[in-house]
């Protein structure tokens, strides 16, 4: 795993469990982490406050008793040699302490930088893209879900696709069951089963998502599909980002609407002769 696909997942994971759409994921998630917090707090204080309020022993005496010279009776008239003076001043003298030793904090020259991550944030300019979705869809007129044909777009390194409807659901890979946790290690996708889908990452990963499993599934929970509408929008971005914030960053030349239409179902009786035998 390369340090693209490290960060990008780490996004992800973050962005999912703290702000996801579900309420009880988000709750669940900040509640593990502020008892994390609260026992790591817990465990690590009493330690500190120890070793804190230990008392120093102080520097370490080494003196040494000096051992008397012995006495004679030509000493007290005598004058001290120098030799014997430099002794007596050494055997006298107050015991040093110890040197204690500091270790010099590391020059900022040295420090080792800290890794700059890159804000994400759409292209300025937005790339003209190339894309491929029908503006109508002739459907049943009692249908209330349709597979949107494969849907092709190209222009960026990096995409979001945002898939809004009016009264219109859309799903991506696993059918009929909302789930967020599409993964190809470049793909992130929000909004899965709902009427404001979000899909974001590599561009060729992203089409494959989109196109997976029979294509784009749009349906509605009442109602038919009919006269109703959609769009599409596509962002091209610094990196791969789930934010929706940026669906209102695409130019007008990267923006598609599309609409479904009733066919035409005519039933006539033909009038004519038969003749029996």
């Amino acid at each position: 795993m390369d340090r693209e696909d490290f960060w990008f997942r780490f996004r992800r994971s973050f962005h999912g469990l703290f702000y996801g759409e579900r309420t009880s994921v988000r709750i669940f998630s900040r509640l593990v982490l502020l008892t994390f917090a609260a026992g790591l707090i817990a465990t690590v204080a009493p330690t500190v406050a120890d070793v804190l309020t230990q008392e120093d022993p102080g520097p370490v005496s080494t003196y040494v008793e000096p051992t008397p010279e012995p006495s004679t009776e030509t000493s007290t008239s005598a004058s001290p040699t120098p030799e014997a003076s430099a002794l007596d001043t050494t055997t006298t003298q107050s015991p040093e302490p110890t040197p204690q030793y500091s270790v010099a904090p590391a020059s900022s020259d040295t420090a080792t930088a800290e890794p700059i991550i890159e804000a994400d944030a759409p292209l300025k300019p937005q790339p003209k893209y190339t894309i491929k979705v029908p503006e109508t869809f002739a459907i049943d007129p009692r249908a209330n879900s349709y597979f949107i044909p494969a849907i092709y777009l190209s222009g960026s390194k990096f995409t979001l696709v945002c898939i809004n409807g009016n009264g219109i659901n859309f799903d991506i890979s696993n059918k009929r069951i909302s789930d967020d946790s599409s993964d190809t290690k470049t793909v992130m996708v929000l909004g899965d089963g709902s009427s404001n889908l979000r899909i974001a990452g590599r561009t060729a990963e992203v089409l494959s998502v989109i196109n997976s499993g029979g294509g784009l599934f749009a349906y509605t929970n009442s109602g038919g599909l009919r006269d109703r509408s959609g769009s599409i929008s596509v962002i091209a971005t610094n990196k791969a980002t789930i934010d929706s914030a940026f669906c209102g960053k695409a130019s007008p030349a990267n923006a598609i609407a599309f609409t479904f239409r009733a066919l035409g179902l005519q039933v006539d009786t033909k009038k004519g002769s038969g003749r029996l035998k």
